[in-house]
């Protein structure tokens, strides 16, 4: 029998065999505990002292790039039952300011991972790794927090620069606009921007699912209820571009990107230069070809494989042996160049033979007689 396990089934993996323990969330200590009080003290309905109410609200952990706080606010109203203050809630303001409603997360820790984004060109493993090392985040969440908290922020903070577009419109008649987009990736949907040119505020933003006509139209119309006129647009020569806005600013002028023009220009040089080289490259190896290669031409009717193998290899040729060139041997200043032998007519021919020593440091020559019908050299 078996011993009985102590984990549940919940807490078991896909194998039976295999018991994984449940994970629990980590849980964070607070540094310090702080409870705020709202910094209004006086009703602003009937101008009477406010009271506490007897509960917290805001009550959270906040965690910074520095500490880790639990703050809390104990809300504020009118004591008075008949006046409208009465039916209030009123919450410190300087609590609000560390953290944005429903995060954890301060908003130091929001500029910090919007900094990394917009400035230093981090991806989201970067931005997590920079942040993990000062706080308690994951991967998903460093994601969440510039995607659903950081972006609305910013369109906030350009909704407020208001005042400094009305400015730069007045004192140059008005705007300048750039239309521009990033190119989608499988299909996507892509994100187009309205930009002014001169103050770099984006005047609007949206994900375009196709880019003909209809669609462009509907991206530009909110431009014509601006109450400053557009005097040019830039962007690129889409192809559904450049009817929607003639059709929805037409009395702006409406010029093309340099770059993607000089660009395009350049294209049809690069491929006539690399045709010439192309040809340069076969002449100069018709005509000399043979002077600067330095393998050697294969023989005709050559395969061109070089080695097959697997279930079906290739025989192997027979490595030919290079020609080697042995210098010829220099005779002994006191000995002669052959050892006499016994005279005899028989002695028709004589030949030398050579055999290196063991050591390899000299010659030793010796005649050879051969023997009555036989014609090969010996051993």
């Amino acid at each position: 029998m078996g011993k009985e396990s102590s984990l549940k089934p919940y807490q078991r993996g896909q194998d039976a065999g295999q018991e994984v323990p449940m994970r629990t969330p980590k849980r964070l200590y607070a540094e310090e505990r702080i409870i705020y009080h709202p910094e209004l003290l006086t009703c602003l309905h009937c101008g009477d002292l406010l009271v506490m109410w007897n509960y917290l609200a805001w009550d959270k952990t906040v965690q910074t790039l520095d500490r880790l706080l639990a703050i809390a606010t104990r809300p504020g109203r009118c004591a008075h039952a008949t006046c409208p203050g009465s039916r209030m809630r009123l919450l410190s303001a300087a609590a609000q300011r560390l953290a944005p409603p429903g995060s954890t997360y301060g908003y130091e820790v929001l500029v910090r991972s919007g900094w990394l984004r917009q400035h230093q060109r981090a991806t989201y493993s970067e931005m997590h790794s920079d942040l993990s090392a000062r706080l308690s985040i994951s991967e998903a969440h460093v994601r969440y927090l510039s995607q659903h908290l950081y972006l609305p922020l910013l369109a906030c903070h350009e909704r407020q620069q208001r005042g400094r577009l009305a400015q730069v419109a007045k004192e140059q008649g008005g705007l300048i606009i750039a239309l521009d987009g990033l190119a989608p990736q499988g299909g996507e949907p892509q994100i187009w921007f309205i930009r002014d040119l001169s103050t770099g505020l984006t005047l609007r933003s949206g994900w375009l699912a196709q880019l003909d006509q209809p669609t462009c139209e509907a991206f530009l119309a909110p431009l014509k209820h601006l109450e400053w006129p557009i005097l040019a647009v830039l962007s690129d020569k889409q192809t559904g571009l450049v009817p929607a806005v003639a059709t929805v600013l037409p009395n702006s002028r409406h010029q093309f990107c340099q770059v993607h023009s000089l660009r395009h220009l350049a294209e049809p040089l690069a491929e006539a230069d690399a045709a010439f080289k192309g040809e340069l490259r076969k002449t100069v190896r018709e005509q000399v070809g043979d002077v600067i290669r330095q393998e050697p031409r294969r023989p005709p009717g050559h395969a061109g494989v070089l080695t097959v193998t697997g279930l079906l290899p290739s025989p192997l040729e027979e490595p030919t042996a290079p020609t080697c060139h042995s210098p010829a041997p220099l005779p002994h200043p006191r000995r002669p160049l052959l050892k006499p032998i016994r005279s005899s007519p028989s002695l028709c021919t004589t030949r030398a033979t050579c055999s290196r020593s063991k050591a390899g440091r000299h010659f030793v020559w010796r005649a050879w007689r051969p023997t009555s019908g036989s014609t090969a050299s010996p051993a």
